[in-house]
């Protein structure tokens, strides 16, 4: 994988993701396929195994003011450790692959022990987000997903190393009871996040 700014070229224009500000992420086509086979790997998981439920539907399209419902701890509901709900954005359908993965990763979570230290379940999270960005990625440049900027970011969070500040910025529900106390102990973290995002990630002047 390979980060630079706009201009540098290196591989396929295809297989590339741009930020606001212009700078880009760059994938290898091996690196893309990678991603695609994780996503593979878990949605197999999720459809052959004989103890999990999980309700996936897509409701309706979302804008990019909405994101807050395209977040995939929002649109995911893991009931258990073997059922999910999950409600995906009507014109993102080419990531059902992202959301379903994320779903598998937060089950996988809750069967490990629901109940763990924050620090851990932060990093639960941030791993279960992880999958999320793998299937993210291979859906659009692989599948020809559409763009919707609000979770390329995710995958440029990653990239910048300030993904769990991100997801405590953005006060990710599936933390539920640590949220604040692990927003405290994140604070560097999200401030991390908020000046790679105003430093790198907006154009200058962006919201």
């Amino acid at each position: 994988m390979l980060a630079g700014l706009v201009g540098a070229g290196s591989v396929d224009a295809q297989y590339r993701l741009t930020a606001p500000s212009g700078s880009f992420v760059e994938f290898e086509a091996d690196v893309l396929l990678r991603f695609r086979d994780r996503s593979d790997s878990l949605m197999t998981d999720l459809v052959e195994d004989p103890h999990v439920l999980y309700f996936p539907s897509f409701g309706r399209n979302l804008d990019e003011s909405e994101v807050r419902d395209a977040w995939p701890w929002n649109a995911v509901e893991v009931v258990t450790d073997s059922s999910a709900a999950l409600v995906m954005p009507g014109n993102l359908r080419e990531a059902g692959r992202a959301y379903e993965s994320y779903a598998v990763l937060r089950m996988h979570a809750v069967r490990q022990d629901p109940d763990v230290a924050c620090d851990l379940l932060v990093s639960r999270e941030v791993e279960a987000v992880d999958g999320f960005v793998d299937g993210w990625i291979a859906a659009r440049l692989l599948f020809g997903g559409p763009a919707y900027e609000p979770l390329d970011e995710l995958a440029f969070a990653r990239e910048g190393g300030v993904l769990a500040g991100l997801i405590l910025d953005r006060s990710d529900r599936q933390l539920g009871g640590c949220l604040q106390i692990s927003r405290e102990r994140g604070a560097e973290d999200i401030a991390a996040y908020r000046a790679w995002r105003t430093e790198r990630y907006l154009p200058p002047g962006g919201r």
